[in-house]
């Protein structure tokens, strides 16, 4: 009974690909996907069983699989003699490494922004100088203040021109996206004025996105040396934008 049916299985098989290849039938498509889904199913599973973390969840593994076989649908021809699972597994080895080390290196360059990010609001913080933990009333409010200062900033480096600001889909009313071009217009003057030194370090954080221990290593200076540059060019930029703006507030 199972030999029987397993040369009916082949049978219908084989006339939905005949079916598929002559008319294009979405039917016909669907049904083949639907048969050798459970197989793209255990090739993800064998690459999931394999990881070598858990940062990574199946659902990716099967996604990308089921991309790797949708290409094999389209692409297999039955009369040249092959299987078709043949001919898909490598197809769907293929989308599932490539797929996994695509999402591998974002997820890396995610993790990396929120280091950066931690190191800015870090330096905001320092920046602003007391310990919040003792501070209340107008002294909490302006400690609050000074580092909300530093972080729009930081923010504000982030936007100029140094990193293609045209790039980022900023919601903003016209006259306010005018005014803060402008403000950065003037923040990238104030960092072609800052001593070369300060100039590098803040070129390389904001621009190149380079952790403070990679530009301490290319200028053979401690961590905490480097921490101190950054801090004066910020104090620097802050002063100098706010002058030519004309108020403080605004960051």
């Amino acid at each position: 009974m199972d030999a029987c049916a397993n040369l009916a299985a082949a049978s219908d098989e084989e006339a939905l690909w005949r079916n598929l290849r002559a008319t294009s039938d979405t039917g016909a498509r669907d049904r083949l996907l639907a048969l050798h889904m459970p197989y793209a199913r255990t090739v993800a599973a064998s690459y999931y069983a394999k990881r070598f973390h858990d940062e990574i969840e199946f659902g990716d593994y099967l996604q990308y699989a089921s991309i790797g076989l949708l290409e094999a649908l389209d692409r297999f021809d039955p009369d040249r003699g092959a299987q078709f699972r043949t001919f898909a597994a490598r197809r769907m080895h293929g989308a599932i490494l490539n797929g996994i080390e695509r999402l591998t290196e974002k997820q890396q360059q995610i993790a990396a922004r929120q280091r950066l990010r931690a190191e800015r609001v870090e330096t905001a913080k320092q920046l602003a100088g007391g310990n919040p933990g003792k501070l209340a009333g107008d002294k909490l409010c302006d400690y609050v203040a000074e580092v909300g200062l530093g972080l729009a900033l930081a923010w504000l480096l982030e936007g100029t021109s140094m990193v293609e600001a045209s790039e980022r889909a900023e919601v903003l009313p016209f006259y306010r996206h005018a005014e803060i071009r402008q403000v950065r217009e003037r923040l990238v003057q104030a960092v072609e004025a800052l001593p070369a030194q300060e100039r590098l370090v803040i070129r390389s954080h904001y621009l190149q996105d380079v952790p403070f221990e990679e530009v301490a290593a290319t200028l053979t200076l401690t961590k905490g040396r480097i921490s101190q540059i950054h801090k004066q060019a910020l104090q620097r930029l802050r002063t100098s934008v706010s002058e030519q703006v004309g108020v403080d507030a605004c960051f």
